[in-house]
């Protein structure tokens, strides 16, 4: 029985300073792969000039579409058994593909295995990193509640299951890899293991601290497993705690934002945008904030007659956002069980 191939498809876009440490990471697997396909989603960077620096790596230019397209043009590139996606601001670990090889021949029946990653900074130095708990019990009740699966390169697909449904959904670009995580285990059954394959890196300009979108593509993803939930009160009651837990994680980031971004005039137009996208998905987070703000104010020592109003400076210094050491707790507990 001949060995099964593996491809490689690595989006890009406009992160060509980050693309040599996920391609060196590919060529220097233990486990080689038969294809590796950098797809260029309309970069204005060096990412071409990176990609075609590497023999027998195969480059393909599209106009920016998003994500969700550029891993769709990757998959058509390819043909071989097994399929990884690596996101070119990420690295395998050397032993990455050998595992995932392992473990689908191992595990027959599974459309795809998963494995953990740690957290690299921008400069590549790890970062601590606590590991999500072990899925026990059924795998979509699990992805309900939480997307136990950081990035897309600590999976492999086995094609020949996922042929059919492979395909990343540009409606939502941001979360289109959880969406179709969601989709293939409602068909087929997956594997986790606990080996460390990827390295998830953590910078200014990942696609994850955009509050705003996270939160918008998130919560559609989720609204759209409503017809599925229905036929179990434990999918009902883990689609009630994946709502909240991500409503939690990405609305209080996006209110820290706001608060940050109302600083500048400049800014009020996107911030009305924010605004809106708080008010539609998290709106409870929103009424809350509205909240403690007026209750601040009341707070606030009131001028005594022939006085004017202290200056924000006398305000007393115990006056802080009581919403920030609750904005801490529920980041902390996403952390440990949601893909940032």
């Amino acid at each position: 029985m001949s060995s099964p191939t593996v491809s490689v498809v690595i989006p890009c876009f406009n992160q060509g300073r980050f693309l040599s440490d996920a391609l060196e990471s590919v060529l220097a697997q233990t486990y080689r792969p038969s294809e590796i396909v950098v797809v260029d989603d309309g970069s204005t960077d060096n990412t071409a000039q990176v990609a075609r620096g590497y023999p027998g790596v195969r480059y393909v230019w599209q106009p920016n579409k998003g994500l969700a397209s550029a891993r769709n043009a990757g998959v058509r590139q390819t043909s071989c058994d097994y399929l990884v996606f690596l996101d070119a601001d990420d690295r395998l670990r050397p032993y990455a593909l050998e595992i995932g090889v392992q473990e689908l021949n191992a595990h027959q029946a599974c459309a795809f295995v998963w494995g953990r990653c740690v957290r690299i900074d921008e400069h590549g130095r790890q970062l601590p990193t606590v590991p999500p708990p072990p899925v026990v019990g059924d795998a979509y009740e699990a992805l309900l509640r939480s997307n136990f699966i950081w990035t897309p390169a600590v999976v492999m697909f086995r094609r020949s299951m996922c042929a059919r449904l492979m395909r990343f959904d540009p409606a939502v670009d941001a979360s289109a890899d959880y969406e179709l995580y969601l989709r293939i285990v409602r068909q087929f059954p997956i594997h986790g293991h606990s080996a460390v394959v990827a390295e998830y890196r953590l910078h200014g300009a990942s696609m994850s601290r955009n509050a705003s979108l996270m939160l918008t593509s998130t919560m559609q993803v989720l609204r759209a497993q409503r017809p599925y939930v229905a036929r179990r009160r434990s999918y009902e009651r883990a689609f009630e705690q994946g709502r909240r837990s991500w409503q939690g994680y990405y609305g209080e980031q996006l209110i820290e934002q706001i608060a940050e971004q109302a600083r500048n005039p400049r800014r009020w137009a996107q911030v009305g945008a924010m605004v809106a996208v708080l008010a539609r998905y998290y709106p409870r987070g929103l009424a809350a904030r509205v909240t403690r703000t007026l209750l601040q104010r009341n707070d606030r020592p009131r001028p005594r007659s022939g006085r004017q109003a202290p200056d924000v400076d006398e305000v007393p210094r115990g006056r802080t956002n009581a919403g920030h050491d609750r904005t801490t707790r529920t980041r902390d507990v996403a952390e440990s069980d949601v893909a940032s």
